[in-house]
Protein backbone atom coordinates (compact mmCIF):
# COMPACT_ATOMS: atom_id res chain seq x y z
CA UNK A 1 0.00 0.00 0.00
CA UNK A 2 1.35 3.48 -0.71
CA UNK A 3 0.45 4.48 2.96
CA UNK A 4 2.72 1.56 3.97
CA UNK A 5 5.78 2.65 1.73
CA UNK A 6 5.27 6.27 2.95
CA UNK A 7 5.34 5.65 6.60
CA UNK A 8 8.82 3.38 6.06
CA UNK A 9 10.62 6.17 4.39
CA UNK A 10 9.41 8.07 7.44
CA UNK A 11 10.19 6.06 9.68
CA UNK A 12 13.71 5.72 8.21
CA UNK A 13 14.67 9.30 8.14
CA UNK A 14 12.87 9.31 12.04
CA UNK A 15 16.10 6.53 13.04
CA UNK A 16 14.28 3.76 12.78
CA UNK A 17 16.29 1.12 11.43
CA UNK A 18 15.21 -1.29 9.16
CA UNK A 19 14.34 -4.54 11.38
CA UNK A 20 12.07 -2.28 12.99
CA UNK A 21 10.28 -0.65 10.26
CA UNK A 22 9.69 -4.30 8.80
CA UNK A 23 8.18 -5.26 11.96
CA UNK A 24 6.19 -1.84 12.52
CA UNK A 25 4.42 -2.25 8.98
CA UNK A 26 3.26 -5.53 10.26
CA UNK A 27 2.10 -4.11 12.83
CA UNK A 28 -0.04 -1.29 11.13
CA UNK A 29 -0.21 -2.61 7.61
CA UNK A 30 0.05 -6.89 7.87
CA UNK A 31 3.11 -6.37 5.38
CA UNK A 32 6.62 -7.20 6.21
CA UNK A 33 8.98 -6.13 3.16
CA UNK A 34 12.60 -6.99 3.33
CA UNK A 35 15.35 -4.83 3.82
CA UNK A 36 16.09 -4.76 0.34
CA UNK A 37 12.70 -3.93 -0.67
CA UNK A 38 12.77 -1.10 2.21
CA UNK A 39 16.16 -0.26 0.76
CA UNK A 40 14.88 -0.15 -2.89
CA UNK A 41 11.75 2.43 -1.44
CA UNK A 42 14.04 4.74 0.60
CA UNK A 43 16.49 5.27 -2.38
CA UNK A 44 14.09 5.58 -5.16
CA UNK A 45 11.49 8.01 -3.81
CA UNK A 46 14.40 9.84 -2.17
CA UNK A 47 15.50 10.42 -5.50
CA UNK A 48 12.06 11.49 -6.73
CA UNK A 49 11.90 13.92 -4.02
CA UNK A 50 15.36 15.57 -4.70
CA UNK A 51 13.87 16.09 -8.27
CA UNK A 52 10.54 17.84 -7.08
CA UNK A 53 12.46 20.08 -5.08
CA UNK A 54 15.14 20.88 -7.52
CA UNK A 55 13.87 24.49 -8.62
CA UNK A 56 12.34 25.98 -6.11
CA UNK A 57 12.99 29.47 -4.23
CA UNK A 58 12.62 29.64 -0.62
CA UNK A 59 12.09 32.95 0.98
CA UNK A 60 15.11 33.36 3.50
CA UNK A 61 16.13 35.66 5.90
CA UNK A 62 19.45 37.80 6.14
CA UNK A 63 21.32 35.56 7.61
CA UNK A 64 22.81 32.12 6.96
CA UNK A 65 25.43 29.87 9.15
CA UNK A 66 27.67 27.63 7.27
CA UNK A 67 29.69 24.49 8.60
CA UNK A 68 30.86 20.99 8.17
CA UNK A 69 30.91 17.62 10.00
CA UNK A 70 32.05 14.68 9.10
CA UNK A 71 30.82 11.26 8.30
CA UNK A 72 31.69 7.63 7.66
CA UNK A 73 31.54 6.48 4.40
CA UNK A 74 32.87 3.13 3.54
CA UNK A 75 34.91 3.70 6.81
CA UNK A 76 36.55 6.89 5.57
CA UNK A 77 35.95 10.34 6.67
CA UNK A 78 33.79 12.04 4.29
CA UNK A 79 32.48 16.01 4.90
CA UNK A 80 29.40 17.23 4.96
CA UNK A 81 28.85 20.94 4.59
CA UNK A 82 26.11 22.79 4.75
CA UNK A 83 24.27 26.05 4.64
CA UNK A 84 21.46 26.60 7.08
CA UNK A 85 19.25 29.64 7.21
CA UNK A 86 19.02 31.44 10.45
CA UNK A 87 15.23 32.43 10.03
CA UNK A 88 13.59 29.30 9.05
CA UNK A 89 16.33 26.82 9.81
CA UNK A 90 15.44 25.56 6.18
CA UNK A 91 18.95 24.25 4.99
CA UNK A 92 19.52 25.77 1.58
CA UNK A 93 22.51 23.69 0.46
CA UNK A 94 24.95 20.53 0.85
CA UNK A 95 27.79 19.11 -0.36
CA UNK A 96 29.55 16.21 0.21
CA UNK A 97 33.61 16.11 0.00
CA UNK A 98 36.22 13.97 0.64
CA UNK A 99 38.53 16.71 1.81
CA UNK A 100 38.51 20.18 3.72
CA UNK A 101 39.38 22.64 1.61
CA UNK A 102 38.58 26.00 -0.15
CA UNK A 103 37.24 24.18 -3.20
CA UNK A 104 34.81 22.36 -0.91
CA UNK A 105 33.74 25.95 0.96
CA UNK A 106 33.16 27.23 -2.19
CA UNK A 107 30.90 24.76 -3.92
CA UNK A 108 28.59 24.89 -1.14
CA UNK A 109 29.16 28.61 -1.69
CA UNK A 110 27.71 28.23 -5.47
CA UNK A 111 24.66 25.75 -3.98
CA UNK A 112 23.61 27.95 -2.05
CA UNK A 113 23.69 30.91 -4.28
CA UNK A 114 22.03 29.10 -7.21
CA UNK A 115 18.86 28.38 -4.83
CA UNK A 116 18.07 31.63 -3.53
CA UNK A 117 17.19 35.25 -5.79
CA UNK A 118 18.54 37.39 -3.35
CA UNK A 119 22.23 36.93 -1.09
CA UNK A 120 22.08 37.28 2.29
CA UNK A 121 23.57 40.31 4.77
CA UNK A 122 25.47 37.72 6.19
CA UNK A 123 27.08 34.90 6.67
CA UNK A 124 28.47 32.80 10.07
CA UNK A 125 30.55 30.27 9.86
CA UNK A 126 33.59 28.72 12.57
CA UNK A 127 37.12 29.99 12.21
CA UNK A 128 37.63 27.11 9.18
CA UNK A 129 40.38 29.26 6.76
CA UNK A 130 38.39 27.90 3.57
CA UNK A 131 35.42 30.30 4.52
CA UNK A 132 37.66 33.19 4.84
CA UNK A 133 38.23 34.11 1.00
CA UNK A 134 35.15 31.71 -1.05
CA UNK A 135 32.31 33.69 1.24
CA UNK A 136 33.21 36.97 -0.36
CA UNK A 137 34.09 35.23 -3.98
CA UNK A 138 30.80 34.07 -4.46
CA UNK A 139 28.70 36.46 -2.53
CA UNK A 140 31.11 39.69 -3.22
CA UNK A 141 31.17 42.55 -0.88
CA UNK A 142 27.58 42.81 -0.13
CA UNK A 143 27.55 39.62 2.10
CA UNK A 144 29.68 40.51 5.23
CA UNK A 145 31.45 37.24 6.90
CA UNK A 146 31.17 36.69 10.81
CA UNK A 147 33.38 34.15 12.31
CA UNK A 148 31.66 32.71 15.46
CA UNK A 149 31.42 29.69 17.31
CA UNK A 150 28.49 27.78 19.11
CA UNK A 151 28.94 29.73 22.61
CA UNK A 152 29.41 33.06 21.09
CA UNK A 153 25.85 34.99 21.57
CA UNK A 154 24.74 36.15 19.04
CA UNK A 155 27.03 35.26 16.15
CA UNK A 156 26.62 31.45 16.54
CA UNK A 157 27.09 28.54 14.77
CA UNK A 158 25.01 26.81 17.38
CA UNK A 159 22.01 26.30 15.03
CA UNK A 160 23.82 23.98 12.48
CA UNK A 161 25.63 22.22 15.37
CA UNK A 162 22.84 20.74 16.90
CA UNK A 163 21.61 19.60 12.92
CA UNK A 164 24.40 18.16 12.67
CA UNK A 165 23.96 16.30 16.22
CA UNK A 166 20.50 15.07 14.84
CA UNK A 167 21.49 14.35 11.22
CA UNK A 168 24.37 12.29 12.75
CA UNK A 169 21.98 10.62 15.10
CA UNK A 170 19.80 9.34 11.93
CA UNK A 171 22.71 7.96 10.09
CA UNK A 172 23.90 6.14 12.90
CA UNK A 173 20.85 3.47 11.54
CA UNK A 174 22.89 3.46 8.89
CA UNK A 175 25.29 1.34 9.78
CA UNK A 176 27.88 2.64 7.54
CA UNK A 177 27.18 4.73 4.16
CA UNK A 178 28.47 2.23 1.35
CA UNK A 179 29.41 4.28 -1.43
CA UNK A 180 29.89 8.48 -2.14
CA UNK A 181 26.73 8.09 -4.34
CA UNK A 182 24.86 6.23 -1.68
CA UNK A 183 25.67 8.73 1.00
CA UNK A 184 24.43 11.33 -1.25
CA UNK A 185 20.81 9.80 -2.29
CA UNK A 186 20.42 8.93 1.45
CA UNK A 187 21.49 12.56 2.74
CA UNK A 188 19.55 14.34 0.30
CA UNK A 189 16.12 12.24 1.25
CA UNK A 190 16.93 13.32 4.91
CA UNK A 191 16.85 16.91 4.23
CA UNK A 192 13.94 16.79 2.18
CA UNK A 193 12.12 15.20 5.20
CA UNK A 194 14.39 17.79 7.55
CA UNK A 195 13.06 20.76 5.56
CA UNK A 196 9.18 19.69 4.46
CA UNK A 197 7.88 16.82 6.67
CA UNK A 198 9.63 17.15 10.28
CA UNK A 199 8.02 19.83 12.42
CA UNK A 200 10.44 22.01 14.57
CA UNK A 201 9.84 22.80 17.96
CA UNK A 202 11.86 26.05 17.40
CA UNK A 203 9.37 27.02 14.65
CA UNK A 204 6.23 26.52 17.14
CA UNK A 205 5.25 23.15 15.13
CA UNK A 206 5.90 24.25 11.36
CA UNK A 207 8.29 23.01 9.10
CA UNK A 208 11.29 24.56 7.78
CA UNK A 209 9.60 24.67 4.31
CA UNK A 210 6.52 26.61 5.33
CA UNK A 211 8.42 29.35 7.17
CA UNK A 212 10.39 29.78 4.24
CA UNK A 213 6.85 30.26 2.35
CA UNK A 214 7.56 27.21 -0.27
CA UNK A 215 3.74 26.26 -1.50
CA UNK A 216 4.39 22.46 -2.11
CA UNK A 217 2.10 20.23 -2.48
CA UNK A 218 2.91 17.21 -0.96
CA UNK A 219 2.55 16.53 2.68
CA UNK A 220 4.03 13.64 3.47
CA UNK A 221 6.72 10.60 1.83
CA UNK A 222 2.97 8.90 1.16
CA UNK A 223 2.31 11.66 -0.98
CA UNK A 224 5.24 11.55 -2.92
CA UNK A 225 4.81 8.10 -3.48
CA UNK A 226 1.03 8.51 -4.54
CA UNK A 227 1.57 11.30 -7.09
CA UNK A 228 5.09 9.43 -8.51
CA UNK A 229 2.48 6.48 -9.23
CA UNK A 230 0.15 8.67 -10.92
CA UNK A 231 2.71 9.34 -13.69
CA UNK A 232 3.46 5.69 -14.42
Amino acid sequence: PIEAIGAAIGMFYEGMPLSGISRQLWNMYRVQPSRSTLYEWITKYSKVADRLVADLKPRLGKAWVVDETVLKVKGKNTWFWDVLDSDSRYLIASHLSATRGTRDAEAVMRQAQDKTDKPPKFIISDKLAAYLDDIERVFGADTWHLQGSPFSGEISTALIERFHGTLKDRTKVMRGLKSRETAKRILSGYLMHYNFFRPHQGLKGKTPAEIADLKFPYGSWADIVRGERKTW
